[in-house]
C-alpha cells in the first residue's frame, strides 16, 4: 500500500514538493482571519529514502535537506486530510483545497 506525508510550507519557510521521489496529490491553505498562513501539501512517497528540502523565505538560514524516514506517515491522505481539517473551525480559521 502507498504511504503519504504532509509537508507545509508558511512565510518563513518552503518545503520543497518538486521532487522525482514525490508526487502532491493535494494541498491545502490555511486561512487565519482571513490571512493565509500555511499551505499543507499531502505527498505519494515514490522513493522511501528520499530527503525533503526546507528553504528559507523571510529568514535566510542553508537549506535543511531531510530524511524522509523522519516523517509521519500515512497510509491513506483521509487520514491526512482529518487532521488539517482540525483547524477549519470557523469563519476565522478556514481551510481552503488549492490542488
Amino acid at each position: 500500500m502507498s504511504q503519504y506525508i504532509m509537508v507545509s510550507t508558511t512565510e518563513r519557510y518552503k518545503t520543497v514538493t518538486e521532487n522525482p521521489d514525490l508526487e502532491v496529490v493535494a494541498a491545502y491553505e490555511y486561512y487565519f482571519f482571513g490571512k493565509k498562513k500555511t499551505t499543507f501539501s499531502i505527498c505519494k512517497i515514490k522513493n522511501p529514502v528520499t530527503r525533503i528540502v526546507i528553504q528559507g523565505v523571510a529568514e535566510v538560514f542553508p537549506d535543511n535537506s531531510i530524511p524522509i524516514k523522519v516523517f509521519p506517515k500515512f497510509e491513506t491522505t483521509k487520514e491526512i486530510e482529518k487532521e488539517i481539517f482540525e483547524l477549519d473551525l470557523d469563519e476565522d480559521n478556514k481551510i481552503v483545497r488549492v490542488h
